[in-house]
């Protein structure tokens, strides 16, 4: 193998090594953790953040907030029945990820 193979190799798996641990530090979280960790406030949050929600797609989305801005702010999590296409296992299954 010629010396500039073997460079080209050598810098690849440096590169690659610290992404091949699955360790983080104590306050260091991956980013995708990080997104599940933060509450979604169905009051507030835009179509784009009420996608991060399982099950909740741009229609969903969309509707949530149009319910939203034709009835006024939901008084509880449970309220968000009333939107067409949001059921009880759907809150369910993101009662962890959603606030007022």
């Amino acid at each position: 193998m010629s010396s500039m193979i073997k460079c080209s190799l050598l810098t690849a798996v440096l590169l690659l090594v610290p992404f091949a641990s699955n360790s983080f530090a104590k306050d260091e979280l991956p980013q995708a953790s990080v997104q599940q960790l933060q509450k979604v406030n169905i009051n507030t949050a835009s179509v784009d953040e009420l996608q991060l929600l399982k099950g909740i797609g741009a229609a969903k989305a969309k509707a949530i907030v149009d319910y939203r801005e034709s009835n006024g702010k939901f008084e509880s999590v449970e309220q968000l029945e009333q939107v067409k296409g949001i059921g009880k296992k759907l809150i369910e299954n993101n009662a962890d990820a959603l606030t007022l």
